[in-house]
Order: structure tokens, then C-alpha cells, then sequence
């Protein structure tokens, strides 16, 4: 099956992103749960909105029972429709794993942005490609509601992101603790740019065993929100919190390990 340990055991990124053509590398980790060896294929299919097949690839692999592997695809597209605060368009990703017998015995699916942003010092951000010579205008966001607090349904989820854009939001950057699928949805569909940042919030221990949770909240947070078109940046450490040099070089090296796309942008107070 397709390993879920944490996040939904398909990693996507997008190199070389321009509007000529965009290089899509989709990888898949597995685990052969059946209690015998295993012959699988990997399937990947990409789709425009119309439902029409941009790309699809496969891969054939061989489990031993107990083992897991990563099945790792690249694809060149061309002509690519590209993600972009005032036009977020969106493709359907359909990962599929087949048996011996072309069976379909598990499978996920996925809505991606193809997009790059690259930092470039005084030249400024570099958003596919091309110059981004516009403004971010920002603000942060909290999940809750009157009356609600955070138990906050799908639609008013979707319904504040959408007033956020329509003031003229660009990017957020979002609270010390893990936002809803619904609203980071929203933010793909809608062109809003996300920091994610790692729960976390004025305090620090330097128990090892609360070290290590934090360490594994930065890996969930990487793994569960990676594939979202919205991510701008991940900020691994606690907020307004005073922490020890040798955590935010490690945060530093997690983040970059679980999102290993070479344009990933992180950040920190001080340390990394």
C-alpha cells in the first residue's frame, strides 16, 4: 500500500518552472503489508481541469513482505498552466498502485500547483521563472470563530480565506498549530501564499523527550502540508521563543530532509 506514516506518502515538486515547460517529480513510498512478496506497478496520471491526461508514467516494483520503497517518477510538461497568486490554477495528480494483475489495490488523489519561488537577494523573489516585481501583501491567521472556536466547518473555512483574498491578501502566515485541510484548500484554489509554522508557543523544555516532539511535529507539518501549491515557506521553530542554537540548525536540516525541493525556504529567529 502507499506508506502514510505521516502525510499521505506521495511527495511532489516541480523543477526548471517556466511557461515553455516545468519538470514534475512524483515519488511514492510503499509498503508491502501483504505477509508475501510482491510485484506492483506505480502509476502516476496528471490532469488538466478538463479531465485530459497532461502526463502519466509508470513504475514496476518488487516488495518483499515486511519492506517498504520509494517508487520515484520524473515527466517533463510542456506548455505548463502555472500557479500564480492571480490566476492559481490547478491540476489533478492521481497516484495509483497496481498488483500483478493490473488490479488497483490502492491510490490517492491530489490537486498540485506547478510553481517555483526562488529568493534572490537584492534582485527580489523570482516566482517561475520570471521577476515578481507586484507586492505580497500579508497578514496572519488565526482558525476560529465567534461563538465556534476552533471547530470551524469546511465552508466558513473556505469563506474566510476568500474574504482574505478579496482584500487584497496574498500570503499569511499562519498560527502555531496545524490549520485545516479545508482552509489550506482554500488557499491553494484561492492564490494565497502560506508560511506554515510548527506548534509551538512561548515555551521550552530542554527535556530530551520534549525535544524530540518537536522534531516530530516538524516532520508531520512538512509531510501532511508539502504538496499544497499555497506553501511559500515553513517556519520550524516556537514562536517567541527563546531556544537553543543546536535546535534550529536541526529544525534547519529536518525541514529541508522531509521537503527536499531545492528552492524550499525556511525560517528562523536565529541559529539555523
Amino acid at each position: 500500500i502507499i506508506k502514510k506514516d505521516y502525510g499521505n506518502g506521495v511527495f511532489v515538486s516541480f523543477d526548471n518552472v517556466s511557461k515553455k515547460q516545468a519538470t514534475v517529480n512524483v515519488a511514492m513510498n510503499l509498503i508491502n503489508e501483504s505477509g508475501q512478496s510482491k510485484k506492483v506497478t506505480a502509476m502516476v496520471t496528471l490532469k488538466d481541469k478538463d479531465g485530459n491526461i497532461v502526463a502519466e508514467n509508470k513504475t514496476k516494483l518488487s516488495l518483499a513482505k515486511g519492506k517498504d520503497a520509494t517508487a520515484s517518477q520524473t515527466f517533463t510538461i510542456k506548455g505548463p498552466l502555472l500557479w500564480h497568486p492571480d490566476h492559481p490554477y490547478l491540476y489533478d495528480l492521481y497516484t495509483t498502485l497496481l498488483d500483478d494483475k493490473n488490479q488497483v489495490i490502492d491510490g490517492y488523489y491530489q490537486r498540485v500547483g506547478v510553481k517555483s519561488v526562488i529568493l534572490k537577494g537584492k534582485e527580489g523573489m523570482y516566482l517561475n521563472g520570471e521577476p515578481f516585481n507586484d507586492k505580497l501583501m500579508g497578514a496572519n491567521h488565526h482558525q476560529d470563530y465567534p461563538y465556534v472556536g476552533n471547530a470551524v466547518p469546511d465552508n466558513l473555512a473556505w469563506n474566510d480565506a476568500k474574504k482574505l483574498r478579496d482584500a487584497g491578501i496574498r500570503i499569511l502566515r499562519l498560527s502555531h498549530y496545524p490549520q485545516s485541510n479545508a482552509f489550506m484548500d482554500a488557499c491553494d484554489e484561492l492564490g494565497i501564499f502560506t508560511i506554515v509554522p510548527t506548534p509551538g508557543w512561548q515555551f521550552w523544555n530542554n527535556d530530551t523527550s520534549f525535544v524530540e516532539l518537536m522534531y516530530s511535529d516538524i516532520r508531520q507539518m512538512v509531510r501532511r502540508d508539502r504538496n499544497h501549491a499555497c506553501i511559500f515557506a515553513w517556519e520550524p521553530i516556537p514562536n517567541e521563543t527563546r531556544y537553543p542554537d543546536y535546535f534550529a540548525k536541526n529544525a534547519y536540516n529536518i525541514t529541508h530532509r522531509e521537503d527536499p525541493n531545492k528552492n524550499c525556504i525556511e525560517t528562523c529567529d536565529y541559529g539555523s
